[in-house]
């Protein structure tokens, strides 16, 4: 499907600088359109990238730890993961 859209500024992508640099535009009376492939402003990062991967990431590493005090005598059952709840989880940590 396309569109024609007239406007005077293109922004791509809605990370940090996109968004701010297309709502100067639009506060400087420019007509703005921003193009993003995610449904959500944020970009990259704070959609699928460093953010959330740092949230799985995070999770990874406290089983590693866990794991690793069996060596001092404090051992932990198996970790039980719950995809859903670390998926909600990963998602929440990506809107703060």
């Amino acid at each position: 499907m396309s569109t024609e859209i007239k406007t005077q500024v293109v922004v791509l992508g809605a990370g940090p600088a996109g968004y701010s640099a297309a709502f100067r535009c639009a506060d400087l009376g420019l007509e703005t359109v921003i193009v993003e492939r995610y449904s959500t402003l944020g970009g990259v990062c704070l959609n699928v990238g460093c953010i959330p991967s740092k949230a799985l990431l995070h999770v990874a590493k406290v089983i590693e730890e866990a794991k690793a005090l069996a060596e001092h005598g404090i051992v932990f059952g198996e970790p039980k993961t719950d995809i859903d709840k670390i998926r909600t989880w990963k998602e929440k940590s990506s809107l703060s």
